[in-house]
């Protein structure tokens, strides 16, 4: 039979589809009474339920898309104000000032070993911190951070998530350590997607020596 055969048939015979509702699964669940649904008005619905899907995962993309633009606005600034620091202070003021009006970050902390900063008080050159920094092949994000490493920051508040972003020379070597931290447990986690921060570390690490190589 074909499909013109078939709509020809239901025309011709309307209650056809009420008197197996339930076959074709028609039964309202509510009123356990019989509804038929055309075949149009089910594409219809079907259609309806499609673009409401579509539209809350355009929704969900505007909103990355935005949120991606802000991180890559404030990601410029931070590197035109380390562009104009003139030595190892300005950059630790600018880094400071650039966290906390553009991230809302008011919780850093760095630390270096390079030659160039044993005189700063940021010069650490503790193994452990150094080991810390050589394992990380890309910025942790997350909720620990060992004894030494907590203990730059004041006890209060209590913090709750941490990001530990090894800072790289040219030749690949780690010369120091950021970390960001937050009272936040949502703001830095496992499941993070790390690309800007990375890219953040590549441009401190190229203002800081910079102004290393001038000391």
């Amino acid at each position: 039979m074909q499909s013109d055969e078939v709509l020809a048939f239901l025309d011709t015979h309307p209650d056809f589809l009420q008197h197996h509702a339930d076959r074709f699964g028609l039964r309202s669940p509510a009123t356990q009474d019989r509804v038929v649904v055309s075949l149009a008005d089910r594409q219809m619905l079907e259609l309806k339920d499609r673009n409401r899907q579509l539209e809350a995962r355009l929704h969900q993309l505007i909103l990355h898309g935005e949120a991606n633009d802000q991180i890559i606005h404030s990601a410029h600034r931070l590197s035109l104000v380390l562009q104009r620091c003139l030595n190892l202070q300005q950059v630790v003021d600018g880094l400071a000032s650039c966290f906390k009006q553009d991230f809302s970050l008011d919780r850093m902390a760095l630390r270096l070993w390079h030659p160039a900063a044993e005189s700063s008080p940021l010069y650490n050159a503790r193994h452990e911190v150094q080991a810390l920094a050589r394992n990380l092949s890309a910025p942790y994000c997350g909720p620990y951070v060992n004894d030494e490493v907590l203990g730059w920051f004041p006890a209060t508040p209590v913090l709750q998530s941490f990001s530990q972003i090894p800072l790289t020379d040219v030749s690949g070597a780690r010369f120091g350590l950021l970390v960001l931290a937050s009272d936040d447990a949502q703001r830095f986690t496992f499941d993070m997607h790390t690309h800007y921060l990375a890219q953040m570390g590549e441009i401190i690490s190229a203002a800081l020596l910079r102004v290393l190589g001038q000391a």
